[in-house]
């Protein structure tokens, strides 16, 4: 029987010089522009998260489903229900929960504005970027801003030379909601222009 002894020794000092150089935050994912996030988007919409309900998948994997009530769509025409059902990897059922480091997720009554793919009749939708296609709603000095939910994430892209460096996603600081929101459908329009 073949084995691998030497392996740990090779590897060990390897991973500890890796893991020293790059802290653990999460998922490390690309960071998108704002651009990017529309454009991979088929739908943006403005809304309130109504329920979240966890289930077990046949492979032992636990998912959840948000349904998300739509005040607002800023791309993609709203369905019919005015609501959009998002599912995200992770959640508790009972005792036992999954949590997926970077995945979105939800508190019933929140506000969002979510960046969606997929989906459709039957067929939930899932976020852009992870976490990065949910930006949360608050009351800041007695105006509504946006926050881009980015919890769980280290977000990277590659300089000029090839490198990676660290990104603070699309949105690096909360905006006002109706100035981002009139961006949002500015950016929506040129790309559909673009078409």
């Amino acid at each position: 029987m073949l084995r691998f002894r030497w392996l740990p020794l090779v590897l060990g000092p390897f991973l500890a010089t890796f893991l020293s150089v790059a802290p653990a935050e999460g998922s490390v994912v690309e960071g998108l522009e704002l651009e990017e996030l529309v454009a991979e988007a088929d739908r943006i919409v403005l809304g309130r998260v109504l329920l979240s309900e966890s289930f077990l998948r046949s492979n032992g994997q636990i998912w959840t489903w948000n349904r998300i009530g739509v005040e607002r769509a800023i791309r993609g025409s709203a369905p019919a229900e005015d609501e959009v059902i998002v599912e995200t990897m992770g959640g508790q059922i009972g005792e036992i929960g999954m949590r997926v480091e970077g995945e979105a997720a939800f508190q019933v009554g929140e506000r969002v504005l979510l960046f969606v793919h997929g989906g459709g009749a039957y067929k939930a939708f899932r976020t852009v970027g992870m976490a990065q296609g949910v930006m949360r709603i608050r009351r800041e000095n007695g105006a509504e801003t946006v926050r881009q939910s980015r919890e769980g994430l280290m977000l990277v892209r590659r300089d000029a030379e090839g490198r990676l460096k660290r990104n603070f996603g699309a949105v690096p600081e909360p905006e006002r909601l109706d100035a981002f929101l009139s961006k949002l459908r500015k950016i929506a329009a040129q790309q559909e222009a673009g078409r």
